[in-house]
């Protein structure tokens, strides 16, 4: 025990209140980042990013609050708001004619692990009227791993729907080719510890 300590917990225990209190005064916003066809320009979809728009401290990065929101299980409820604002936004793009457009949408390891998660997917997709193959679920890959027959299944039963599935990070964790090619996946996104040193060096 330390007093460094004993602030941590503090601050920590602090947080998780802003949290719970932001959640309700919707201090969180969704922020997209577009994904842009290098050869041609185009923008091909957006990915969703939650930002922490606090009243007294400005924006906090999710650097700083995803860990918490994680270790206290308001991921969940953060995730499923990003999921409907998201989802909600692309299909206002799409009545404005731009149909050919896609929302990656990040599902966090407690959202996997929750049974009900596929209904919740679809019950937004019903609301929102978004065509499920417009929407991609990202993961991690080591949120994949934690319990690796169950994720291939909750992934098939999404893909069985139309939904894109996505594996981030991909390289810092297990890596396994033979756990990847088990994975109904769609799109496989090389971690950036693994590209930033290109084109300089030969290694990457």
């Amino acid at each position: 025990f330390s007093d460094e300590m004993q602030k941590g917990a503090k601050d920590r225990m602090q947080m998780v209140q802003e949290m719970r209190d932001g959640l309700e005064r919707s201090e969180f916003a969704v922020y997209y980042q577009p994904k842009i066809d290098l050869m041609t320009g185009t923008i091909l979809g957006f990915e969703a990013l939650v930002r922490w728009l606090h009243p007294e401290k400005g924006t906090i990065s999710p650097a700083v609050f995803i860990p918490v929101a994680e270790e206290s299980g308001l991921i969940v409820p953060i995730g499923m708001f990003v999921l409907k604002t998201a989802c909600a936004q692309l299909k206002q793009w799409h009545n404005m004619g731009y149909m050919h457009l896609q929302m990656a949408v990040n599902i966090a390891s407690q959202q996997l692990r929750d049974d009900s998660i596929v209904q919740v997917v679809e019950e937004i997709l019903t609301t929102t009227r978004l065509f499920p193959d417009r929407l991609e679920l990202e993961i991690t890959e080591s949120s994949a791993m934690i319990n690796i027959e169950k994720t291939i299944q909750l992934l098939a039963s999404l893909r069985q729907r139309g939904i894109q599935i996505a594996v981030d990070d991909f390289g810092t964790g297990y890596s396994s080719l033979s756990y990847l090619k088990r994975f109904p996946i769609t799109t496989l996104k090389v971690d950036q510890s693994c590209v930033r040193d290109l084109p300089g060096d030969l290694d990457s």
